[in-house]
């Protein structure tokens, strides 16, 4: 069977694509040919120099460029498309499954627009709608997508991974690398608990990160924290290899309060054994993991404050959380499971008219 991944956000169809390939699974990867750095695998792997021949390429500078896109995906037998790539696939005449991978299930697909007139047909022709994240099955559900189906998110645990730091210096450190879109991070919740407890905490630090629509807005709320020296500002686009190191060196990492579950940023957090300061909806984790992950769950300000008050109360159990998560992790994300749902879904979905019997299949493997 030839198998593509077409679309490449925050590079998870080349980590996907690679890990198939090295469990014996041959599978091309679609991207751009001019990638944005935090769709280029040469961005996420320094060991490449040179792309590989599974990575095909379309020109979205040339006019004819969708057209390039439908003619590559004519050659394979079964698509993974991702994003708004779904829309592609449906008219390739092709096998495919969906991906989501937020904002084109949350908001896209449901837009009175052309383009989710679209995708929801796609959605509705895929052989699978692929949800890798807790929050995203309400969304799934709202548009009636009976062929959902939940698939942890894969990430890399052999960079992230726990390290000893010997600081230099005594102050608790923060690190917050979410992009700043109030509407569905609530960034502005934590930057409001953050400015409480530089009243009353003294040695207490600030990294974030310049990416988001809404940032200017939340460095009004912290302008004199910033004044005070208590916060650094990192630029839009970090190396991963930089990037872990700032996981390292902080005492708790905040991702979001708004969507419920957790993405790649709190997959780092946890295979890095730090700390993680977010919101999770219970009730969600029950029903796809049996357990939500051990991390300070808050979702409002005066539950951040207190939860990272918690913290600088006690040291100790930042590191007793963080072992934990960890711990969770590996147990519920752990690679060789994940590609063994994968590779079940692409070899049966051709051949098997039940759904429902891949569906329990693939949840109980």
């Amino acid at each position: 069977m030839k198998f593509l991944l077409a679309g490449n956000l925050v590079n998870h169809g080349y980590f996907l694509g690679k890990l198939l390939r090295n469990n014996g699974f041959e599978a091309d990867l679609l991207i751009r040919k001019n990638p944005k750095l935090t769709e280029d695998p040469k961005f996420l792997d320094k060991d490449i120099l040179e792309y590989p021949e599974w990575i095909k390429f379309w020109d979205d500078k040339k006019f004819t460029w969708k057209f390039q896109v439908v003619k590559l995906m004519r050659k394979y037998d079964l698509i993974q498309a991702s994003t708004e790539l779904p829309i592609f696939a449906s008219v390739s005449g092709k096998s495919f499954i969906s991906f989501t991978t937020g904002a084109d299930v949350v908001k896209l697909a449901n837009e009175k627009s052309f383009k989710g007139f679209l995708l929801r047909l796609a959605y509705k022709k895929s052989k699978a709608v692929i949800f890798p994240a807790p929050y995203l099955y309400k969304y799934v559900k709202k548009l009636h997508i009976e062929n959902n189906l939940f698939i942890p998110l894969l990430w890399d645990y052999e960079k992230f991974q726990p390290k000893n730091i010997s600081k230099n210096n005594e102050k608790f450190v923060i690190f917050h690398p979410t992009n700043h879109l109030w509407y569905y991070k609530k960034n502005d919740r934590f930057l409001r608990a953050f400015t409480r407890l530089i009243k009353e905490k003294n040695k207490i630090h600030l990294i974030i990160i310049n990416r988001g629509s809404d940032f200017e807005k939340s460095l009004e709320i912290i302008k004199d924290a910033i004044q005070e020296k208590k916060v650094t500002i990192l630029p839009e686009t970090i190396p991963q290899s930089e990037l872990v190191n700032f996981y390292h060196n902080a005492d708790l990492i905040v991702d979001q309060f708004g969507v419920g579950s957790t993405g790649l940023i709190g997959q780092e957090t946890m295979a890095c054994g730090k700390p993680l300061l977010q919101f999770v909806d219970i009730g969600l984790y029950k029903k796809f993991y049996h357990e939500p992950p051990p991390i300070l769950n808050a979702e409002n300000e005066d539950e951040i404050y207190y939860s990272i008050m918690k913290l600088l109360n006690d040291p100790k159990l930042g590191v007793e959380i963080g072992k934990k998560s960890r711990e969770w992790l590996l147990k519920y994300h752990d690679h060789s499971k994940i590609i063994r749902k994968y590779i079940y879904l692409y070899n049966a979905i051709n051949d098997k008219e039940n759904f429902n019997e891949i569906k329990e299949t693939i949840r109980v493997m």
